[in-house]
């Protein structure tokens, strides 16, 4: 197939973004199908420009070809209601699409808001759309459409990385159960596995009777990095320490942190797998791809009991407590601490649930329901 991918960003050599987008792609060109991808680039956000095409070609695969629109960004602006930013990313997309290397036979919206970018397109050259629902807040998206009716209906199928994010989609009037499949978040396992742990933590420098917490994601108030570094306090525990991957405005502040700060992705595995568990109280999520992640390297997970993790967590890998609750998160965290056999077996079980969410898997998944659904 020849599929034109529309993303608000790409990974690029500077900067990890959106990596699960091209774990996706680098997938389907690996199954031989030709992928476009179209990804505008804020030149004032990253304050330089982009080369706007980039070629990446293996023998025996597909070609991935990048198309990065250079666009302008105005932070808060706005006219008429809408937000100039949005207006130039869209106008940047559709740019794009004037420049395509060939006849897409799908054009494929990763969420609804990019889907939405290129339905003019779509429709004027009768070309399949698909959304891939992954938002935290589907409705945040739709306000500004004045002809959401008509680009609902011309949707040919519409990929939900969780039961709740389809049915938010559907509530919301955007699609219909017979358009939709849940296909979860998946991961890279040949980057992300277990891995020996004495060798990590030799590695990082971390003392092998170390208790370590990791956390992966936005310090901000929706993943809660600063909930899990409160909780961390309340165990009072000087045993307990604690890893932090990622950056952001509401910095942890607890102590025993061996590191906070941000990683290049292909270095967060040998973090996790330096943990003993992984500690996630977010907020709102379409479906979280640390979470995946951190299963995939073998650690039980303390999470949301929100129905956004309902596809991929249970009882078996996890304990789900309410984000919000800080003495629920250092109970959670103590009860793991001081039960070897419960961390063994939660260990054992996440590393069971990630071999059902391959990437490889859920790329050949989401081919199928392509070509089932591009009448």
């Amino acid at each position: 197939m020849n599929i034109v991918i529309i993303s608000y960003d790409y990974s690029d050599e500077r900067r990890a973004v959106f990596t699960f987008v091209a774990q996706l792609v680098e997938q389907w060109a690996k199954l031989g199908h030709n992928c476009c991808v179209i990804a505008p680039y804020s030149i004032s956000a990253n304050k330089r420009l982009h080369t706007f095409k980039e070629i990446i070609q293996q023998e025996g695969q597909g070609t991935i070809t990048i198309l990065r629109p250079n666009y302008i960004t105005t932070s808060r602006l706005e006219i008429g209601g809408k937000r100039i930013s949005w207006m130039m990313h869209e106008w940047a997309v559709n740019r794009a699409l004037k420049q395509l290397p060939f006849k897409p036979d799908v054009i494929y919206g990763h969420f609804w808001e990019q889907a939405h970018e290129s339905f003019r397109y779509a429709k004027k050259h009768n070309i399949p759309l698909f959304v891939a629902t992954g938002e935290s807040d589907v409705a945040k998206m739709i306000s500004r459409w004045n002809d959401k009716e008509d680009f609902c209906n011309y949707v040919s199928g519409v990929i939900c990385v969780s039961t709740k994010n389809k049915q938010e989609s559907i509530k919301l009037g955007l699609t219909v159960e017979s358009k939709c499949e849940v296909i979860p978040n998946a991961i890279n396992t040949e980057m992300f596995r277990k891995l020996d742990k004495t060798v990590c933590r030799y590695k990082l420098k971390i003392a092998e009777d170390a208790f370590v917490v990791a956390f992966v994601g936005w310090f901000n108030e929706r993943k809660g990095a600063k909930r899990v570094s409160q909780a961390i306090q309340e165990c009072n525990d000087p045993e307990l320490k604690s890893l932090f991957l990622g950056a952001g405005s509401e910095e942890p502040d607890c102590s025993g942190i061996l590191f906070k700060g941000q990683v290049h992705h292909q270095e967060v595995p040998r973090y996790l797998n330096a943990a003993d568990v992984f500690v996630l109280p977010t907020l709102n999520e379409g479906c979280c791809n640390a979470v995946v992640e951190a299963m995939a390297c073998g650690l039980p997970v303390i999470s949301s009991n929100r129905a956004f993790n309902w596809d991929i967590l249970n009882e078996k890998n996890s304990i789900m407590v309410e984000p919000t609750d800080i003495n629920a998160i250092c109970l959670a965290i103590k009860r793991l601490k001081a039960d070897p056999y419960l961390r063994q077996t939660m260990a054992e079980a996440a590393l069971a649930s990630a071999e059902q969410l391959k990437i490889d898997v859920r790329a050949s998944k989401i081919i199928n329901f392509l070509k089932s659904h591009a009448t």
